[in-house]
């Protein structure tokens, strides 16, 4: 049985400070423009007209983090990751060649007791969200630690490119 390609898409769990700013700037960005409008023109209306601006600018770009989900494609023994932000911008996060990997197991998983006292560089690729059946994996690589949430059907994929390397618990 071969896998062509398979997608997962994992929702980022959503932070409240982020929702919160971007209220707050866009509150702050009619309230200087507003300020702009009804004053008499000159240094302090400039100066007004600047500040609204920026915070206009600073609520589009915190807008784009609100809503961030992950994707990840397994393609070929290769695990690509990407964000999706806003359901509309996909950035490339990486790609990992599980050929190269050591070893993948769920988080709690007795078989990463030899590598979990590795001081590796960690990328959590998760939600955020801890379920009640725990699907987060860990992939170990030799330069860094990868945190995704893993499907069967992903799980499946990974273990029958690289039967001695992923585990299922």
């Amino acid at each position: 049985m071969d896998i062509g390609c398979l997608e997962v898409v994992v929702p980022k769990k959503d932070n409240p400070f982020m929702k919160f700013l971007r209220v707050f700037l866009i509150m702050l960005c009619v309230a200087f423009i507003f300020l702009c409008m009804v004053s008499t023109w000159g240094i302090g209306t400039l100066i007004a007209l600047a500040i609204g601006v920026a915070c206009g600018v600073g609520a589009f770009f915190v807008s784009r983090n609100v809503n961030i989900e992950f994707e990840y494609s397994y393609v070929e023994k290769e695990l690509r990751v990407a964000k999706i932000m806003n359901k509309e911008n996909r950035k490339s996060l990486g790609k990992y060649d599980l050929e190269k990997m050591e070893i993948a197991a769920p988080i709690k998983s007795i078989h990463l007791d030899n590598y979990n006292h590795k001081d590796l560089k960690t990328i959590d690729y998760t939600s955020g969200v801890i379920n009640d059946p725990d699907d987060r994996y860990v992939m170990f690589f030799s330069d860094c630690k990868i945190m995704i949430e893993a499907t069967e059907e992903l799980v499946n994929a990974m273990r029958q490119a690289e039967p001695h390397k992923v585990y299922r618990d």
